[in-house]
């Protein structure tokens, strides 16, 4: 073989070398579709509230993976250092999603598109905090055994909870507190408490409470004065959130206080108790002296309780006295 054709052959093997290398170098460049910069092949959601614990705020501290990622590849983003935090521990930031979509494209480049972002972040360095979500479970767990004394099937809706609670150190706890629960709406109060019972946070919030329960309704039209008897009483589910002062169908007693409708609930405006003498009664009058007791048939000319005077009328003389109600049949004169 002659120098020429071996210089050749050194030439082009050499240069198969430079191309496999160089080959080697891309292949090495492509990021792989599982690792951290894989345009969409991992999505995190930032979260609406964070608290990190600095010098600088991590990824992790402020997002959690959505859907499947493993471990290592999560580990991985999750140790990405973004800003300073703040040096005002226990002071929280708010930051909106446009301005924080600015700042993670600063640090994290094109993945910030692989991030689901809130309409808004507050990050706090130091101290914990309770997302909205959690603070909403709480308050359901809350107001759940205290609702039970309302009866029927119990229903929460429309929050107006704080979107977040913070507190300042870790070992700050909530505490929820409240005035009777009522159907309709009912204020919460929401407090952050240290170990030794120190206020450090008070807010507060609002639940809607539906109650759907049997009550009373008029079974037929009802009249002034007309007796609440079982026969003139059945009952309707209805929210007690928009019935107010509704009879629970106890007590009584009763007689109409005012007309009501057939089918429309009894409320306590609707009632009035039956009073032991009723005008028109035939009623015992008894005179009563320190010797001498007599008892004569009279009739109410008014109404009244026990213990109240009533006016009644002698049915043998005509007469008109004023008498004390000692029973549902029987008054009195000393």
């Amino acid at each position: 073989m002659s120098s020429n054709t071996m210089k050749c052959t050194e030439s082009f093997g050499r240069v198969r070398y430079i191309l496999a290398v160089l080959l080697l170098a891309a292949l090495l460049l492509i990021p792989s579709v599982t690792g951290a910069t894989a345009g969409m092949a991992w999505q995190a959601i930032v979260k609406s509230a964070a608290c990190v614990q600095g010098p600088y705020v991590l990824l992790g501290e402020i997002a959690y993976p959505a859907g499947s990622m493993d471990d290592a590849t999560w580990e991985s983003l999750a140790n990405i250092k973004l800003w300073k935090a703040s040096t005002r521990a226990g002071r929280p930031v708010a930051v909106s999603r446009d301005k924080l979509r600015s700042i993670l494209k600063y640090y994290l480049g094109d993945m910030v598109e692989n991030l689901i972002l809130p309409s808004q972040i507050t990050v706090q360095t130091g101290g914990r905090v309770i997302s909205g979500e959690e603070l909403k479970s709480r308050v359901v767990a809350f107001l759940t055994p205290r609702a039970e004394d309302l009866g029927g099937d119990v229903e929460f809706k429309d929050f107006h909870l704080p979107r977040q609670i913070f507190f300042p150190n870790l070992y700050d706890t909530l505490s929820l507190s409240a005035n009777d629960i009522v159907p309709g709406r009912n204020q919460v109060k929401i407090h952050g408490v240290t170990p030794d019972g120190k206020i450090v946070t008070s807010k507060a919030g609002t639940v809607f409470i539906n109650v759907w329960k049997a009550i009373p309704v008029a079974a037929k039209p009802m009249n002034r004065f007309e007796r609440v008897s079982p026969a003139n009483v059945s009952f309707q589910r209805v929210n007690l959130a928009y019935r107010q002062n509704v009879w629970d169908g106890t007590g009584g007693p009763w007689r109409m206080a005012r007309t009501l409708g057939r089918g429309q609930p009894f409320t306590l405006s609707h009632l009035e108790p039956i009073p032991l003498i009723e005008k028109g009664e035939r009623v015992y009058l008894t005179f009563q002296g320190k010797r001498v007791k007599l008892t004569i048939k009279a009739v109410a000319l008014g109404e009244a309780g026990m213990g109240q005077q009533v006016s009644v009328k002698n049915l043998q003389s005509n007469k008109t006295v004023l008498a004390t109600v000692i029973s549902d049949d029987t008054v009195v004169v000393r």
